[in-house]
């Protein structure tokens, strides 16, 4: 992850374990030395199951 490379992921969370609702709590990046992502958590929801989902950018 260098500084300006857009995100390859958003990273989402349900607010509370039987919600419906997501948020976005941070992003995921390729990373750079080998197969895998590094993941930057901005947030973490209260009750927080411990479950991201990776969903891809929307294009602007």
């Amino acid at each position: 992850m260098s500084k300006g490379d857009k995100p390859v992921f958003n990273v989402r969370a349900r607010q509370e374990p039987d919600s419906e609702y997501m948020t976005t709590i941070g992003a995921a990046w390729k990373f750079k030395q080998g197969d895998g992502y590094v993941v930057k958590l901005h947030l973490v929801p209260v009750n927080w199951d411990g479950s991201i989902v990776l969903v891809s950018p929307k294009e602007e």
